[in-house]
Protein backbone atom coordinates (compact mmCIF):
# COMPACT_ATOMS: atom_id res chain seq x y z
CA UNK A 1 0.00 0.00 0.00
CA UNK A 2 1.36 3.40 -0.95
CA UNK A 3 2.26 5.99 1.65
CA UNK A 4 -0.40 8.35 0.31
CA UNK A 5 -3.04 5.61 0.55
CA UNK A 6 -2.09 4.86 4.16
CA UNK A 7 -2.20 8.55 5.05
CA UNK A 8 -5.64 8.86 3.46
CA UNK A 9 -7.00 5.87 5.40
CA UNK A 10 -5.54 7.16 8.66
CA UNK A 11 -7.10 10.56 8.07
CA UNK A 12 -10.49 9.01 7.33
CA UNK A 13 -10.30 6.85 10.45
CA UNK A 14 -9.37 9.82 12.63
CA UNK A 15 -12.21 11.88 11.18
CA UNK A 16 -14.75 9.10 11.81
CA UNK A 17 -13.56 8.74 15.40
CA UNK A 18 -13.89 12.46 16.01
CA UNK A 19 -17.40 12.46 14.57
CA UNK A 20 -18.40 9.49 16.72
CA UNK A 21 -16.93 11.14 19.81
CA UNK A 22 -18.80 14.37 19.07
CA UNK A 23 -22.06 12.49 18.48
CA UNK A 24 -21.56 10.47 21.65
CA UNK A 25 -20.90 13.62 23.68
CA UNK A 26 -24.00 15.27 22.24
CA UNK A 27 -26.06 12.18 23.08
CA UNK A 28 -24.82 12.23 26.67
CA UNK A 29 -25.67 15.91 26.93
CA UNK A 30 -29.15 15.30 25.57
CA UNK A 31 -29.89 12.78 28.33
CA UNK A 32 -29.73 15.49 31.01
CA UNK A 33 -33.21 16.39 32.22
CA UNK A 34 -33.44 20.05 33.23
CA UNK A 35 -36.05 21.20 35.73
CA UNK A 36 -36.88 24.91 36.05
CA UNK A 37 -37.15 26.17 39.63
CA UNK A 38 -37.26 29.61 41.29
CA UNK A 39 -34.79 30.96 43.83
CA UNK A 40 -36.32 31.43 47.28
CA UNK A 41 -33.22 32.92 48.96
CA UNK A 42 -30.02 34.68 47.92
CA UNK A 43 -28.00 36.14 50.78
CA UNK A 44 -24.44 36.54 51.98
CA UNK A 45 -23.07 33.64 54.00
CA UNK A 46 -19.50 34.92 54.38
CA UNK A 47 -17.00 36.88 52.33
CA UNK A 48 -17.40 35.70 48.67
CA UNK A 49 -19.87 32.98 49.79
CA UNK A 50 -23.65 33.01 49.36
CA UNK A 51 -26.58 31.07 50.75
CA UNK A 52 -28.74 29.99 47.81
CA UNK A 53 -32.11 28.29 48.32
CA UNK A 54 -34.13 26.89 45.43
CA UNK A 55 -37.81 25.98 45.59
CA UNK A 56 -38.42 22.51 44.13
CA UNK A 57 -41.84 22.05 45.69
CA UNK A 58 -43.41 21.90 42.21
CA UNK A 59 -41.08 19.04 41.32
CA UNK A 60 -41.65 16.50 44.12
CA UNK A 61 -39.88 13.67 42.29
CA UNK A 62 -36.86 15.89 41.92
CA UNK A 63 -36.90 16.77 45.61
CA UNK A 64 -37.29 13.11 46.57
CA UNK A 65 -34.22 12.15 44.52
CA UNK A 66 -31.96 13.76 47.14
CA UNK A 67 -31.47 10.84 49.49
CA UNK A 68 -27.89 11.09 50.79
CA UNK A 69 -25.64 13.79 52.16
CA UNK A 70 -22.86 14.54 49.71
CA UNK A 71 -24.95 14.37 46.55
CA UNK A 72 -24.79 17.18 44.01
CA UNK A 73 -26.38 18.46 40.81
CA UNK A 74 -25.79 20.76 37.88
CA UNK A 75 -27.33 24.21 37.70
CA UNK A 76 -27.55 26.30 34.57
CA UNK A 77 -28.60 29.83 33.68
CA UNK A 78 -29.96 31.07 30.34
CA UNK A 79 -26.95 33.28 29.57
CA UNK A 80 -24.20 31.11 31.06
CA UNK A 81 -21.88 29.19 28.75
CA UNK A 82 -21.83 26.05 30.87
CA UNK A 83 -23.58 24.60 33.94
CA UNK A 84 -22.09 24.72 37.41
CA UNK A 85 -21.74 21.64 39.63
CA UNK A 86 -23.03 22.33 43.15
CA UNK A 87 -23.03 20.12 46.23
CA UNK A 88 -26.34 20.22 48.10
CA UNK A 89 -25.82 21.79 51.52
CA UNK A 90 -29.21 21.02 53.05
CA UNK A 91 -30.04 17.59 54.48
CA UNK A 92 -32.33 15.34 52.40
CA UNK A 93 -35.10 15.70 54.98
CA UNK A 94 -35.41 19.41 54.11
CA UNK A 95 -36.18 18.62 50.49
CA UNK A 96 -38.69 15.98 51.56
CA UNK A 97 -40.45 18.20 54.11
CA UNK A 98 -40.33 21.63 52.46
CA UNK A 99 -39.34 21.08 48.84
CA UNK A 100 -36.14 23.11 49.14
CA UNK A 101 -32.54 22.60 48.06
CA UNK A 102 -29.95 24.81 49.76
CA UNK A 103 -26.43 25.50 48.55
CA UNK A 104 -23.33 27.34 49.69
CA UNK A 105 -21.95 28.98 46.56
CA UNK A 106 -18.57 30.63 46.10
CA UNK A 107 -18.76 33.59 43.77
CA UNK A 108 -15.87 33.30 41.32
CA UNK A 109 -15.38 36.10 38.80
CA UNK A 110 -16.59 35.22 35.33
CA UNK A 111 -18.23 31.95 36.38
CA UNK A 112 -21.79 30.65 36.35
CA UNK A 113 -21.59 30.73 40.15
CA UNK A 114 -20.95 34.49 40.08
CA UNK A 115 -23.99 35.02 37.84
CA UNK A 116 -26.09 32.85 40.14
CA UNK A 117 -25.08 34.85 43.22
CA UNK A 118 -26.16 38.05 41.45
CA UNK A 119 -29.74 36.82 40.97
CA UNK A 120 -32.71 37.65 43.17
CA UNK A 121 -35.51 35.77 44.83
CA UNK A 122 -38.02 34.62 42.23
CA UNK A 123 -35.51 34.34 39.39
CA UNK A 124 -35.70 30.95 37.67
CA UNK A 125 -32.77 28.60 37.14
CA UNK A 126 -32.62 25.07 35.76
CA UNK A 127 -31.48 22.03 37.72
CA UNK A 128 -30.27 18.66 36.53
CA UNK A 129 -31.24 15.49 38.28
CA UNK A 130 -29.50 14.84 41.60
CA UNK A 131 -26.28 12.91 41.06
CA UNK A 132 -23.60 11.07 42.98
CA UNK A 133 -23.52 8.35 45.62
CA UNK A 134 -22.95 10.80 48.46
CA UNK A 135 -21.05 9.86 51.60
CA UNK A 136 -21.36 6.13 52.16
CA UNK A 137 -21.83 6.30 55.92
CA UNK A 138 -22.64 2.58 56.03
CA UNK A 139 -18.89 2.00 55.78
CA UNK A 140 -18.37 3.52 59.25
CA UNK A 141 -21.34 1.94 61.01
CA UNK A 142 -22.30 0.84 63.58
CA UNK A 143 -21.11 3.64 65.90
CA UNK A 144 -19.89 1.19 68.53
CA UNK A 145 -17.35 -0.15 66.00
CA UNK A 146 -16.27 3.29 64.74
CA UNK A 147 -16.18 5.51 67.78
CA UNK A 148 -13.88 8.04 66.13
CA UNK A 149 -14.95 9.98 63.03
CA UNK A 150 -12.70 12.75 61.75
CA UNK A 151 -14.29 15.23 59.36
CA UNK A 152 -12.31 17.66 57.20
CA UNK A 153 -13.54 20.59 55.10
CA UNK A 154 -12.05 23.67 53.50
CA UNK A 155 -13.84 26.71 52.07
CA UNK A 156 -17.12 25.92 50.33
CA UNK A 157 -16.33 22.22 50.86
CA UNK A 158 -18.23 22.65 54.13
CA UNK A 159 -21.43 22.58 52.06
CA UNK A 160 -21.95 18.78 51.84
CA UNK A 161 -20.46 18.41 55.32
CA UNK A 162 -23.31 20.55 56.65
CA UNK A 163 -25.71 18.16 54.91
CA UNK A 164 -23.98 15.22 56.59
CA UNK A 165 -24.01 16.71 60.09
CA UNK A 166 -27.62 17.84 59.88
CA UNK A 167 -28.72 14.52 58.35
CA UNK A 168 -27.33 12.80 61.42
CA UNK A 169 -24.76 10.02 61.47
CA UNK A 170 -25.08 9.06 65.13
CA UNK A 171 -22.37 11.48 66.25
CA UNK A 172 -23.74 11.51 69.79
CA UNK A 173 -23.28 7.73 69.98
CA UNK A 174 -19.59 7.97 69.07
CA UNK A 175 -16.82 8.82 71.50
CA UNK A 176 -14.85 11.25 69.32
CA UNK A 177 -16.23 13.21 66.35
CA UNK A 178 -14.16 16.19 65.20
CA UNK A 179 -14.66 18.64 62.35
CA UNK A 180 -11.51 20.37 61.14
CA UNK A 181 -12.83 23.30 59.13
CA UNK A 182 -10.35 25.49 57.27
CA UNK A 183 -10.80 29.01 55.91
CA UNK A 184 -8.58 32.01 55.25
CA UNK A 185 -10.08 33.97 58.15
CA UNK A 186 -13.28 34.19 60.18
CA UNK A 187 -14.84 36.50 57.61
CA UNK A 188 -14.62 33.65 55.07
CA UNK A 189 -15.93 30.95 57.39
CA UNK A 190 -19.58 30.11 56.67
CA UNK A 191 -22.09 28.50 59.03
CA UNK A 192 -20.62 29.88 62.25
CA UNK A 193 -24.19 30.43 63.40
CA UNK A 194 -24.70 26.64 63.21
CA UNK A 195 -21.64 25.63 65.23
CA UNK A 196 -23.53 25.53 68.53
CA UNK A 197 -26.17 23.18 67.13
CA UNK A 198 -23.54 21.00 65.50
CA UNK A 199 -21.64 20.69 68.75
CA UNK A 200 -24.83 19.83 70.62
CA UNK A 201 -25.30 16.96 68.16
CA UNK A 202 -21.92 15.54 69.19
CA UNK A 203 -19.50 17.17 66.71
CA UNK A 204 -16.49 19.04 68.10
CA UNK A 205 -15.66 22.01 65.84
CA UNK A 206 -11.98 22.81 65.25
CA UNK A 207 -11.73 26.00 63.14
CA UNK A 208 -8.39 26.39 61.35
CA UNK A 209 -7.46 29.77 59.84
CA UNK A 210 -4.67 30.09 57.29
CA UNK A 211 -4.41 33.91 57.55
CA UNK A 212 -5.87 34.90 60.93
CA UNK A 213 -5.58 38.31 62.52
CA UNK A 214 -3.55 38.94 65.66
CA UNK A 215 -6.51 38.29 67.97
CA UNK A 216 -6.91 34.67 66.85
CA UNK A 217 -5.88 32.11 69.46
CA UNK A 218 -7.14 28.94 67.80
CA UNK A 219 -5.53 26.61 65.25
CA UNK A 220 -3.75 28.34 62.37
CA UNK A 221 -2.17 27.26 59.08
CA UNK A 222 -3.63 24.58 56.85
CA UNK A 223 -6.09 21.92 57.98
CA UNK A 224 -3.73 19.05 57.25
CA UNK A 225 -0.93 20.67 59.28
CA UNK A 226 -3.25 21.39 62.20
CA UNK A 227 -4.45 17.80 62.21
CA UNK A 228 -0.94 16.42 61.89
CA UNK A 229 0.11 18.40 64.98
CA UNK A 230 -2.84 17.12 67.01
CA UNK A 231 -3.65 13.79 65.37
CA UNK A 232 -4.83 11.86 68.45
CA UNK A 233 -6.02 8.65 66.83
CA UNK A 234 -6.39 6.20 69.72
CA UNK A 235 -7.56 3.22 67.64
CA UNK A 236 -7.02 3.40 63.85
CA UNK A 237 -9.16 0.32 63.21
CA UNK A 238 -12.10 2.03 64.94
CA UNK A 239 -11.64 5.29 63.04
CA UNK A 240 -13.45 6.66 60.00
CA UNK A 241 -13.07 9.95 58.16
CA UNK A 242 -15.02 12.22 55.83
CA UNK A 243 -13.25 14.69 53.53
CA UNK A 244 -14.38 17.50 51.25
CA UNK A 245 -12.43 20.48 49.97
CA UNK A 246 -9.19 21.37 48.26
CA UNK A 247 -7.44 18.52 46.47
CA UNK A 248 -4.15 19.06 48.27
CA UNK A 249 -5.89 18.94 51.64
CA UNK A 250 -7.78 15.73 50.86
CA UNK A 251 -4.69 14.02 49.49
CA UNK A 252 -2.44 15.00 52.40
CA UNK A 253 -5.01 14.18 55.06
CA UNK A 254 -5.63 10.81 53.41
CA UNK A 255 -1.89 10.08 53.49
CA UNK A 256 -1.66 11.04 57.17
CA UNK A 257 -4.63 8.85 58.08
CA UNK A 258 -3.44 5.82 56.12
CA UNK A 259 0.06 6.16 57.58
CA UNK A 260 -1.53 6.16 61.04
CA UNK A 261 -3.28 2.87 60.29
CA UNK A 262 -6.76 4.05 59.23
CA UNK A 263 -8.21 1.89 56.47
CA UNK A 264 -8.51 3.71 53.13
CA UNK A 265 -11.95 2.12 52.77
CA UNK A 266 -13.11 4.07 55.82
CA UNK A 267 -12.09 7.45 54.36
CA UNK A 268 -15.21 8.82 52.69
CA UNK A 269 -15.42 11.35 49.86
CA UNK A 270 -18.40 12.40 47.79
CA UNK A 271 -16.68 12.77 44.40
Amino acid sequence: MSILRRLHLNLCTTTRRRRLATASAALRQDTTVWTPAPLSKVEHAAESLFHIAIDVSDAPDHAASHTLAGQYLQLRLPDALKPSFLAIASPPKLAAARGVFEFLVKSVAGSTAEALCALKRGDVVELSQVMGNGFNIDRIHPPKNFGTVLVFATGSGISPIRSLIESGFDAAKRSDVRLYYGARNLQRMAYQDRFKDWESSGVKIVPVLSQPDESWTGESGYVQAAFSREKQISDPLATGAVLCGQKQMTEEVTSILVAAGVSADKILKNF
